[in-house]
């Protein structure tokens, strides 16, 4: 959803323009966008704070009112996407810490990392 390429300027285009980041250098458009996408994907492979760098980095950037339109667009859509994998974690943790056995039954038993016994785990058995 937030990883579909906009149309593509020139070569000369991408070569010239600048963007901004956090660190106060410029990055060439294709350098900026190349490292957008790369972040965007490091966040769907589990490490979700990469999103957050994403935006960070790229702040300046997506603060500018004509700033690059696909950087823009990464930096809203991962930290959505991370606004979503926080409350859910949240949710989670208020379910399993509050409701504990009385909301879970069962289930909260095997869940729990404190009941595993772990010198059988370590020798296989």
């Amino acid at each position: 959803f937030f990883l579909a390429p906009l149309a593509s300027p020139s070569r000369e285009e991408m070569a010239r323009v600048v963007i901004e980041n956090v660190d106060g250098e410029g990055l060439r458009r294709s350098k900026a966008r190349a490292l957008s996408r790369k972040l965007c994907v490091a966040g769907l492979f589990g490490v979700p704070f990469f999103w957050v760098v994403h935006l960070w980095y790229f702040w300046p950037e997506v603060r500018k009112p004509r700033g690059d339109a696909y950087i823009k667009r990464n930096a809203v859509g991962t930290m959505a996407a991370f606004s979503v994998v926080m409350l859910a974690l949240v949710v989670w943790m208020f379910v399993y810490h509050v409701g504990g056995k009385g909301l879970l039954g069962d289930a909260f038993e095997r869940l729990n990392i404190s009941n595993v016994d772990l010198d059988a785990l370590l020798q296989g058995g």
